[in-house]
């Protein structure tokens, strides 16, 4: 079994970021957050009951999601007003940080 140091924080920083994409009405990258937020959610952990897995299951994903041209990396939120953009796309790209920080620790 994988350690699994960050199964509480990680669950939050992609919660945060679930909501901030909803709010923003991006409907594409927010299913596969979605999905890794099911994965991290306890007793069931992704269907294997083990927080290990879940953790290897949310890393796999969140990387193939940021790899490459087009990907989530990529992303950013599209706003009218540019100090709504400017501050959005601030807290997108803390919460990526916050959550690659913790996936390669």
């Amino acid at each position: 079994m994988k350690e699994c140091p960050n199964i509480n924080e990680l669950p939050q920083l992609f919660s945060e970021l679930s909501r901030l994409l909803t709010n923003e009405g991006e409907d594409n990258w927010v299913r596969g957050i979605n999905l890794i937020l099911s994965a991290l959610t306890p007793p069931n952990y992704c269907g294997s009951g083990d927080p290990g897995e879940a953790i290897e299951y949310v890393e796999n994903t969140y990387r193939k999601m940021v790899s490459g041209n087009g990907s989530f990396s990529d992303f950013f939120i599209r706003c009218d007003d540019a100090d709504d953009r400017n501050e959005a796309n601030k807290k997108l790209d803390r919460l990526r940080a916050d959550i690659w920080s913790l996936i390669n620790a």
